[in-house]
């Protein structure tokens, strides 16, 4: 089996060392960017199933929230960011940006260790909840490929990042019923994941914005306030 893929970027010379470390040590592969322009140029031939990002650059100038947003439109994979600014505003930010998941420092090893691993499930090779003898979902006029991890709407395809398609995977896999906000995060994010609603305002908004008609007022994912979200069947 080939090793999976890691892009770390920052430029704290400690904190990319222990995390590479320990990503070698889990048997993972592991290319370091230490600005924008060396991650982008890395980013075209190291081809990583997931990128690391540390949002916290001090000894170059470099917009972290600007790159997060350039990786995301040059990759499909998961995009992990890291910070010492643990506020939900910045979480937000950093999710608006493309990242997939955020993770704030200080942080236990194990932890950043499990929260790889979730990224990794969510690569674009892997499948989620995708019925092997349907490879083809079709709701009104979005059609989902699941073997090829196609969206279309209208017969024009939609962009989903990993995140993004996951959701409405699961959604679509459960359509007609209300999903929880907990099975939500577990079912996309992991078994260590439950109360960050956040995420999920964030992501549902993403999704509908790229699916829906009028995104104000969705035809296709439903609120169900104080509880989930409903994909309308």
């Amino acid at each position: 089996m080939t090793a999976a893929r890691i892009l770390l970027i920052g430029d704290d010379p400690n904190l990319l060392r222990t995390l590479r470390r320990n990503l070698v040590g889990r048997g993972y592969e592991v290319s370091i960017a230490l600005d924008d322009e060396d991650a982008l140029s890395i980013l075209e031939n190291f081809k990583p199933n997931l990128c690391i990002l540390s949002l916290d650059f001090t000894l170059v100038k470099v917009d972290a929230l600007r790159l997060c947003s350039q990786l995301r439109l040059k990759t499909p994979s998961p995009i992990i960011v890291l910070s010492a600014m643990s506020s939900p505003q910045n979480e937000v930010h950093a999710l608006d940006a493309g990242a997939d998941d955020y993770l704030a420092m200080p942080f236990g090893m194990e932890e950043f260790l499990a929260r790889v691993r979730s990224s990794l499930r969510r690569s674009p090779a892997a499948s989620v909840d995708a019925p092997p003898d349907r490879p083809l979902i079709v709701v009104g006029d979005l059609l989902i490929d699941t073997e090829k991890r196609l969206v279309m709407h209208y017969g024009e395809q939609v962009h989903l990042t990993p995140i993004e398609y996951e959701l409405l995977l699961y959604l679509v896999s459960h359509r007609g019923k209300v999903i929880s906000h907990r099975q939500l995060l577990r079912a996309v994010w992991g078994s260590e994941y439950g109360e960050e609603r956040e995420y999920l305002r964030v992501f549902i908004s993403q999704i509908r914005r790229k699916i829906e008609q009028d995104p104000l007022r969705p035809i296709y994912i439903l609120t169900e306030p104080g509880v989930g979200y409903r994909f309308h069947d």
